[in-house]
């Protein structure tokens, strides 16, 4: 039997393209002559995907050869280590510590780490304060059936259990060092509506950052990581996660993590209590994605690929190789169920002004060939990926002057209550901003605006169906709700095209190592690893499909904030 070689991403891209190749040559085998024996061998063994080729392992799942003991400078010992100084990281850190327990944090970073700001909780005494309802069950039901049910949902529901006490937590945090809580803008779709958002995520601010609450998430991380020091937690940045230690050769308990330091020297930094992985996602890993995230790994650069930066915060591309979720491959780990992985961004293409954040375009959407494709009243990424399943993922928006009097526009991220819409002359200055940047276009004439699109002649019959259906107040072609049937019929016409080019690449990538519902890092028998936790980003099984933002701030309120919290607890009372 020949010996099976380790998978890299470009041997398996190159053996699945030629697997096309191999599939057309079958179908003519009853045009020509049997293949021999030794035939069928040569072509097993070339440079055809196979199944047998597609179980072999991939070079990142390979441990590498034990750091030396003798290659370890210093040792650090504490109850806790915690691995990623991000939000789920250092709220697990802070948490446990708040039980008596003593925890160490290691981070490749040099600094506290985050990105956005929008943190979702079912409730909290700020929605009490502002009048704003608790999220109900079946907001949760919804974001589960989005993600096509292939997600936990005991993790879900010990969310939604447990996140009202979690947020009040932090909440009290933010406050006591001068903070103000606000709630954000959801896309203000109704109730009624499979696209409904509960007005949920929570932000810290101060009074000059009113409009961006959804973007200041940098607070929370200062904020904790100066907690944990001052009451006697201790954080080490430019620690490079490189190797867990499991005892009993790797059957026992994982007791340690060995990190490298800036100067390239070894640290161990010894748990007696529990190792909690929180380093992010996988984004920046070419292997990984390939095999667990294939749907997208393309939009990653080489750039990014080739470049690890442990300090990104809020950046579009891709962030991380992967450290945490191969150390846990490393030593039994298993890796989540849901197949793909989800990927925040990269998955849809978005045309148009939106009033709010989070919204789709709410007039008319064409595709290249001038035709109505949807209902265009959706939320942002759900709409957006449906324009992007439209022949050569392009999608164009179509509106006129008088869609500037659409009710409540905004800008930015901001707070219920502490900001206002903006006016129709302001809306259209906007515009026209965009069309001086030459991102939109701009016409007096239906004939003009389709001829600088690019669009053929027969978008006209389009849009006059579309004015017409405007005119009865029915939409009988995709029943858009008859508020939102805004006709092209007033001049000055504006137009928008969108490709995938244009429209928002991937933020990161979500899941990773299979996890029980106390983030509890588990093997192919489904049963968690002594001493092996994870949380944040790295929490597997919580999404599939696409990263929806229908319940917005989920990731960090409830695999971040909620479970971050519960599993500095649960370790302190079990472990």
């Amino acid at each position: 039997m020949t010996e099976r070689k380790n998978l890299t991403r470009r041997g398996f891209l190159a053996g699945a393209a030629l697997a096309g190749i191999g599939a057309t040559s079958a179908g003519m085998l009853g045009c020509t002559p049997s293949q021999t024996s030794s035939d069928k061998g040569n072509a097993a063994e070339g440079e055809y995907m196979t199944v047998e080729k597609a179980k072999q392992k991939w070079t990142f799942e390979v441990p590498p050869e034990p750091i030396p003991e003798s290659d370890i400078t210093e040792t650090v010992e504490a109850d806790v280590v915690v691995v990623g100084s991000g939000t789920s990281g250092l709220v697990t850190a802070y948490s446990a510590l708040e039980q008596g327990l003593s925890v160490v944090v290691v981070s490749a970073s040099s600094k506290p780490i985050s990105r956005g700001g929008s943190n979702h909780a079912a409730y909290s005494k700020t929605m009490e304060s502002m009048g704003i309802k608790k999220e109900s069950a079946t907001d949760i039901e919804r974001e589960m059936a989005l993600n096509y049910g292939s997600v936990d949902h005991a993790k879900w529901y010990r969310f939604y259990n447990n996140s009202e006490d979690a947020m009040n937590w932090m909440i009290d945090i933010m406050e006591n060092e001068g903070f103000k809580t606000g709630i954000e803008l959801s896309a203000g779709i109704p109730e009624t509506s499979i696209y409904y958002q509960h007005t949920s995520a929570h932000g810290w601010y101060k009074d000059a950052d009113t409009d961006v609450i959804g973007m200041t998430q940098p607070y929370v991380v200062e904020t904790l990581a100066k907690r944990i020091e001052s009451d006697g937690g201790r954080i080490f940045f430019k620690n490079i996660g490189r190797q867990l230690m499991r005892d009993n050769d790797g059957t026992g308990r994982v007791t340690a993590i060995i990190c490298e330091r800036d100067d390239g020297s070894f640290a161990k930094y010894a748990a007696s209590k529990a190792v909690v992985l929180a380093t992010g996602d996988f984004s920046a890993n070419r292997d990984m994605m390939a095999k667990y995230c294939p749907q997208v790994a393309d939009s990653i650069t080489d750039k990014v690929y080739d470049n690890v930066d442990y300090d990104k915060e809020f950046v579009f591309g891709g962030l991380y190789p992967g450290d945490g979720q191969r150390m846990g491959l490393w030593v039994g780990a298993a890796w989540q169920k849901t197949y793909p992985n989800c990927p925040m961004g990269a998955c849809s293409v978005n045309a148009g002004p939106t009033n709010r954040p989070y919204a789709n375009f709410f007039g008319l959407l064409v595709n290249r060939d001038g035709k109505r494709f949807m209902n265009e009243y959706a939320s942002s990424v759900l709409g957006g990926t449906t324009q992007k399943l439209q022949p050569g993922s392009e999608s164009f928006a179509l509106w006129d002057v008088e869609f500037s009097t659409y009710p409540d526009w905004y800008t930015g991220q901001g707070g219920i209550g502490l900001i206002k819409p903006i006016g129709p002359d302001e809306v259209v200055a906007m515009w026209d901003e965009s069309v001086a940047a030459g991102t939109y276009v701009k016409a007096d004439t239906i004939e003009d605006l389709l001829d600088q699109l690019g669009l053929p002649p027969e978008t006209k019959a389009t849009i006059d169906r579309y004015n017409e259906l405007c005119a009865m107040g029915r939409d009988e072609d995709f029943y858009k709700s008859p508020e939102n049937l805004y006709p092209l019929s007033t001049p000055p016409f504006y137009g928008h095209k969108a490709t995938p080019e244009t429209s928002m690449p991937i933020l990161t990538v979500m899941g990773g190592l299979r996890t029980d519902v106390n983030m509890r890092v588990c093997d192919e028998n489904d049963m968690p690893i002594p001493g092996l936790y994870n949380v944040g980003t790295m929490v597997g099984d919580f999404y599939a499909g696409t990263y929806s933002f229908q319940s917005m701030g989920v990731n960090y309120g409830a695999c971040c904030l909620t479970f971050g919290y519960l599993t500095g607890r649960f370790i302190a009372e079990n472990e």
